[in-house]
């Protein structure tokens, strides 16, 4: 019984490349799949670096992204929680 000529493509695809230059080539040529997975990965680090920069400035200096109106302004009872 012969195997389906699907499998023997399979199994060709997965065959190693012989030659000079034949995994260079591989390594130059990347598909679209991983042209989109490795953009992907770069904004998440892109993004992760964002978050990373602006959590240290918020440890650094915490006050400042508070807005002093904050600080002074006496509360009634309502605006503490006191009923």
């Amino acid at each position: 019984m012969s195997e389906s000529p699907l499998m023997e493509y399979e199994l060709q695809s997965l065959a190693p490349v012989s030659g000079p230059g034949a995994t260079a080539g591989l390594l130059l040529a990347p598909d679209t799949e991983q042209i989109t997975a490795l953009c992907f990965v770069g904004l998440l680090l892109l993004f992760l670096v964002f978050l990373l920069v602006r959590c240290f400035r918020i440890l650094l200096d915490p006050y400042s992204s508070m807005p002093s109106s904050s600080w002074s302004d006496p509360k009634d009872g309502l605006e503490r929680g006191q009923f």
